[in-house]
């Protein structure tokens, strides 16, 4: 149902997913060279650095689901309170995102990158807007949950009336 305002923060909220695709999370910085880590990997200039696509599997099966799930959500209208589990759930996601982002991978590169350069190596982190993109889909699906829960009530409202 289009008119619906939660609707349209479901669609918002799968837009701004896809678009982690086509940006980069964070850049890797030593002076010289610049990394840029997205969900596909490392685009990397440095040749003795490996790290492959593999590896961050992960990230991209998250994206994958913090796309899709919106819109699955988003046509699941006749059933709110489904549609409320599934926006918990795709908010879930996107904590798991940033979370594998922050621990697991920040670290991980930083130990690869020191391996590499050496100790008294110098790495700055620089984090894009990619990062913030989670964050902006755990508002927009809260707004969304408000939404439905406003649609639930009002429809016991009007239950109650009959």
């Amino acid at each position: 149902m289009i008119q619906r305002r939660q609707t349209i923060f479901m669609l918002l909220s799968a837009i701004i997913s896809a678009l982690l695709f086509f940006m980069p999370l964070a850049s890797f910085y030593d002076g010289t060279t610049v990394m840029k880590f997205t969900i596909f990997g490392i685009e990397n200039p440095i040749d003795t650095l490996t790290l492959s696509q593999s590896y961050t599997w992960p990230l991209v099966v998250l994206t994958v689901l913090m796309t899709i799930l919106p819109i699955y959500t988003l046509l699941r209208y006749k059933k709110r309170k489904h549609q409320v589990k599934m926006c918990q759930l795709d908010m879930l996601l996107n904590i798991v995102f940033i979370g594998v982002v922050f621990l697991y991978y920040e670290a991980d590169i930083q130990e690869v990158i020191a391996a590499v350069e050496g100790d008294e190596y110098q790495l700055e982190v620089a984090y894009f807007i990619g990062m913030a993109i989670p964050l902006v889909n755990l508002v927009l699906e809260i707004l969304a949950i408000r939404g439905i829960k406003k649609d639930i009530e009002l429809l016991k409202s009007i239950d109650r009336l009959r």
